[in-house]
């Protein structure tokens, strides 16, 4: 059975999900052609960074903190 989350198809809707958010345009991200790549069914496991992952992970997690602090 599959664990939430680490589905390849989990992670791109999770990416896309946090990409998409108020404030966090993909071009930031993306170049041109990714986006485009990405607008035709391409992957953005595949597409973005190791690096960009963490950090589109990282402001997700920052967020949520700062939404429960204020709580």
């Amino acid at each position: 059975m599959p664990v939430g989350g680490y589905d390849p198809e989990d992670l791109d809707d999770a990416l896309e999900r946090r990409m998409e958010a108020k404030h966090r345009d993909p071009s930031n991200w993306l170049t041109d052609e990714e986006i485009a790549e990405w607008e035709d069914g391409g992957s953005l496991v595949d597409l973005l960074s190791e690096e960009d992952i963490h950090e589109l992970l990282r402001k997700d997690e920052e967020g949520a903190s700062d939404e429960d602090a204020a709580s």
